[in-house]
């Protein structure tokens, strides 16, 4: 069988960081180094202002963005009686869609559940899923469910459930929160998750059993600094016939803001590599 070829994407998030460094400018000074088929754009609460002028900016570098991340306190804006919180995050949507409109992206990863009540009341957050899902399709985007850390279920029962009340919702895995949840091996083995071609983008960072140091610092672990055996997770991805995104995920933004760009470029090197073997494969 001959596969869409596999795009390998880097995050814009990571070299930005919320809410110290969020300025786009940053993407215009490391993006043009970085060796992809595009960007993954992620969306920050202070764009809104001046979307018009970094979509003027972006359009013009001629740097390309096929998947933008939606700004990840969409849904817990909505689910808040706080008054102006509920159109903030309407606002927040319809801005993201706009943004990967005009930028000619054709997919937005969505997290539908979140800080601070996590997936405690998936159901209350379904609610917003089809509305959310018709802005981005009216915008020329599809919408795919990120497997994000959970509290009270785990990242793939949660999944489940979206699709057996959403058939056609697409998926975003993260290889990191499903370690996180033990869930690798049950991913892999998995079918439905893989039937209909509904995974089709995927986080890569490593997780070596925290994703916290010991100061409670948030940490990021790039391909090959945990205990994620990617040749095998790329060997599950061939026989599992994906034919999406792979985006790395894990930041180069050391806790003083500097930035690790040679990091950043050795782990692209080596996605690249494994992407250019899986295509061959499969070509």
């Amino acid at each position: 069988m001959t596969h869409r070829p596999v795009q390998l994407l880097c995050s814009t998030g990571t070299f930005s960081r919320f809410p110290d460094q969020t300025d786009y400018h940053s993407i215009l000074t490391f993006g043009p180094e970085l060796e992809v088929d595009g960007l993954e754009l992620m969306f920050y609460p202070d764009w809104s202002a001046k979307l018009d002028q970094i979509v003027k900016e972006l359009r013009a570098s001629g740097l390309k963005f096929p998947v933008i991340h939606a700004e990840k306190g969409i849904i817990p804006a909505l689910m808040t009686e706080k008054t102006g919180e509920a159109e903030q995050g309407w606002q927040w949507m319809q801005a993201n869609c706009v943004l990967g409109k005009l930028l000619g992206a054709s997919l937005l990863i969505f997290h539908l559940w979140g800080y601070p009540t996590y997936d405690e009341e998936l159901q209350h957050n379904l609610r917003y899923l089809k509305e959310c899902k018709e802005i981005a399709e009216d915008n020329g985007l599809q919408l795919a469910i990120e497997t994000v850390p959970c509290k009270y279920n785990d990242p793939l029962s949660n999944i489940r459930h979206i699709l057996d009340q959403e058939p056609d919702i697409l998926i975003a895995l993260d290889t990191e929160f499903l370690a996180m949840h033990d869930q690798l091996e049950a991913a892999y083995e998995t079918d439905w998750l893989w039937q209909h071609n509904c995974v089709r983008h995927i986080h890569i960072k490593d997780y070596d059993g925290s994703s916290y140091s010991t100061d409670n610092t948030r940490r990021y672990l790039h391909p090959g600094e945990g205990q994620i055996n990617f040749l095998e997770f790329f060997d599950i991805l061939n026989e599992r016939n994906f034919s999406g995104n792979i985006s790395l995920e894990s930041s180069i933004v050391n806790q003083d803001g500097s930035k690790d760009i040679y990091k950043l470029k050795q782990s692209l090197s080596w996605l690249q590599e494994m992407r250019l073997h899986f295509n061959a494969y499969n070509s």
